[in-house]
């Protein structure tokens, strides 16, 4: 029997090793470090304690960064899941060229996001950009903008795209759940009388309720390490109007050489997210009254 239990250890043991090598141990260095003054490139290091974090607690840049989180997290969750919702509900239906629609929405995502920043900044360049020409040609030079280079327009246009790119991962996490509710509660649901509008609400909402969580769980640690189209179009300009938490890493880190700081930046990150995702989890399986639904 023991060795039994013990082999079973066995199989398991190249996986935990890799997490522990690959999750665990940067996890822990990353901790350590941000007690650290550090430059990331010499041998000697400081240690400072708490001072990293009293740094940024004084930082006016991370209050902007997290104005920037909620701002970006509210806007592209809620829109990305109403979207995915409205069209996972209506490819449910068995449209005519369903899996056409399917597959143009859910193309943005296959785009690296650094390929799609290169796109739409060619699209909102100031000058030549796009957007611009287009109102031009048609005499509306008045609303020509700055897109990205003006504070108040920059980060709108960087949830759009973000809107834009991952409406499809909503669409096909809601469509999939969709898929999982049985017919027969429609068709129950229509024999007592109830209308299209009626089984949304009443069924296809509240039977979805994992998924809701699922969708949010992944929308706020995405919008925690959002990185990539903001550094491409704007590096967290202008006047730090579209920074976020791994752009500003990314400066402490690679051009002003704070690696204690980028640290403990990291360890905040870490705990926002674990704390979120605690949160969710504990609200989910609380009050959650169907157990074959956790």
């Amino acid at each position: 029997m023991k060795r039994k239990s013990y082999s079973g250890y066995l199989f398991i043991l190249p996986m935990m090793i890799l997490f522990a090598v690959f999750i665990v141990y940067p996890i822990v260095y990353n901790i350590r470090i941000s007690f650290y003054d550090w430059n990331g490139i010499s041998r000697t290091k400081v240690f400072v304690g708490l001072e990293n974090y009293q740094t940024l607690i004084q930082d006016p840049v991370v209050k902007i960064i997290l104005k920037n989180f909620l701002i970006f997290a509210v806007c592209t969750i809620l829109i990305q899941a109403i979207l995915g919702l409205f069209f996972a509900n209506l490819l449910r239906r068995k449209l005519k060229f369903a899996d056409l629609y399917r597959t143009l929405i859910y193309l943005p995502i296959v785009a690296t996001p650094t390929i799609v920043g290169n796109i739409f900044s060619r699209i909102l360049e100031s000058n030549r950009g796009y957007l611009n020409e287009f109102l031009r040609a048609i005499h509306l030079e008045s609303l020509c903008h700055s897109w990205l280079a003006e504070p108040k327009t920059a980060l709108v246009f960087i949830i759009i795209i973000n809107i834009w790119q991952w409406t499809g991962y909503s669409m096909l996490v809601y469509y999939t759940g969709m898929l999982n509710i049985s017919e027969d509660v429609y068709e129950a649901a229509k024999i007592d009388g109830a209308g299209a509008f009626s089984q949304f609400f009443r069924i296809t909402l509240p039977l979805l309720r994992g998924t809701h969580y699922t969708i949010f769980i992944m929308g706020m640690i995405g919008s925690l390490k959002t990185f990539d189209i903001p550094y491409v179009l704007t590096r967290g300009g202008p006047n730090h109007a579209t920074e976020f938490f791994s752009t500003y890493i990314n400066t402490q880190s690679f051009s002003l050489f704070n690696q204690g700081v980028s640290s403990a930046i990291v360890v905040v990150m870490f705990v926002i997210a674990m704390v979120i995702t605690a949160a969710q989890l504990y609200l989910y399986y609380h009050n959650d009254k169907d157990k074959d639904l956790a």
